[in-house]
């Protein structure tokens, strides 16, 4: 029986000997899933809502304002939403090639539920629960490493955890003490599989927590504080509030200067930079 531990070899070899045993309708197949994540990723969510997929967000309140406020998110530029929607495609091409390399490939965006909360999980592979993401090479090597559990900024593990959580009495997932990240190098094409076991986490709890902030009325306390600009008495935006699509709404006094290695955030400006500000 083929198992889910020699995915990305079986995977790599269906890639090298090419795909002449791979029926006509199976590519046919392919293409009406491509067409509908295309069209899925062109639309653009009106309301925010809370979903599985982001109640691992680390700062609550991001949470609260993607929740609540989703119009005061930054616009985000064409080149991110070309980004996403290659995510959606190579996800894909992923699962169409896990199922033609042998592996049995169910449950695909099957809605899930923790405590009113919906979410929909990527697939289940040989029984196993598992979200496909797509990485830069420096994000990659975290999945690859084993080491994301020890850096995951985007709350990825919570978000693989329930749906492994809500789907114990799901009779296709015959592994319940296991989920699995099927994650591909965007860059350079590298596959890698990150197994991860079942945490014991009252995730109902979690879900209960998660819907009275958003539900509140108060808004939540700032989920990190900016950080020493070197010796100038200067304080930044660190590197999670830097990409936070909320920066701006979050700190009303930001103020934005170009520096050679990208731009900076500075929430307090004692000593005025020697460089642009951008407006």
């Amino acid at each position: 029986m083929v198992k889910i531990e020699t995915l990305v070899d079986d995977i790599y070899s269906l890639l090298e000997r090419g795909g002449e045993d791979i029926p006509d309708s199976a590519y046919e197949e392919l293409g009406k899933r491509l067409a509908e994540s295309i069209k899925h990723s062109m639309k653009r969510e009106k309301r925010g809502t809370l979903r599985m997929s982001n109640v691992g967000t680390p700062c609550n309140r991001k949470l609260y304002y993607s929740v609540n406020h989703p119009e005061l998110a930054e616009g985000m530029p064409g080149w991110t939403y070309m980004k996403f929607l290659t995510g959606h495609v190579l996800e894909d091409i992923l699962l169409f090639l896990a199922e033609q390399s042998g592996h049995r490939v169910e449950g695909r965006q099957d809605e899930q539920e923790i405590e009113g909360v919906l979410g929909h999980r990527d697939a289940v592979i040989d029984g196993t629960t598992v979200d496909v993401k797509t990485a830069s090479t420096y994000s990659f090597k975290k999945f690859e490493s084993g080491q994301l559990s020890k850096d995951d900024p985007f709350g990825y593990i919570d978000q693989i955890q329930s749906y492994l959580y809500s789907a114990q009495d799901d009779p296709i997932v015959t592994d319940k003490d296991r989920a699995a990240f099927l994650v591909v190098d965007k860059t350079l094409g590298h596959i890698c599989l990150d197994i991860h076991q079942k945490q014991e986490v009252d995730y109902p709890a979690v879900y209960r927590y998660k819907k009275e902030i958003v539900n509140s009325d108060d808004l939540p306390a700032r989920g990190f504080s900016p950080e020493p600009d070197g010796k100038s008495g200067n304080e930044k935006l660190g590197l999670m509030c830097s990409y936070c699509d909320y920066k701006e709404a979050c700190w009303p006094t930001l103020r934005k200067f170009a520096y050679a290695n990208g731009p900076r955030y500075l929430t307090k400006v004692v000593k005025q930079p020697d460089v642009p500000e951008i407006k």
